[in-house]
């Protein structure tokens, strides 16, 4: 369960701390068994929230920012969290982790942003394993191809007529 260098970041929009340390955000990264973690970032301190394969995760997060309601609930590191939004459908999610300690709310199209962009490349690669059927096309389109010939044969014949 080894993670890539890199992550995407999606910093709090505002947040009420204990003691009001900085940075605070989520971080979205891609591992290399193919899933997307997310992970709360409270100045040092990096909670893991979520880690699921790319299509659970979207199934999961992107409806509920979507329609920008909803709860979502789980536990980590011994600590209860909860995204939700406010009974306003204007205000942007919350985030709160353990007993209030650490509450920040994001805006909802960076973290839509966040979580396709982690997972994209590894949605394409599932998508492209996915064999097709394929259509043989050619017996419909040799009849409509003699047939419109010979109808521009027929044209051929006729002379210019003067009108």
């Amino acid at each position: 369960m080894e993670v890539f260098g890199a992550s995407i970041r999606v910093h709090a929009k505002s947040s009420v701390t204990q003691d009001h340390v900085v940075p605070q955000a989520l971080d979205f990264e891609l591992t290399t068994d193919g899933n997307i973690r997310m992970t709360r970032v409270s100045g040092q301190r990096n909670i893991l929230i979520s880690e699921s394969s790319v299509l659970d995760f979207w199934r999961r997060w992107l409806p509920n920012l979507w329609s920008k309601r909803g709860t979502i609930r789980g536990v980590s590191d011994g600590l209860d969290w909860v995204f939700f939004y406010d009974d306003v459908p204007s205000n942007p999610p919350r985030m709160i982790v353990g007993h209030g300690v650490i509450d920040a709310t994001f805006l909802t199209s960076e973290l839509e942003a966040a979580i396709i962009l982690a997972g994209s490349n590894r949605a394409k690669e599932i998508s492209m394993a996915i064999p097709f059927d394929a259509h043989d096309l050619s017996v419909g389109m040799s009849r409509i191809v003699r047939h419109n010939h010979r109808i521009h044969q027929n044209c051929l014949d006729f002379d210019e007529i003067d009108l």
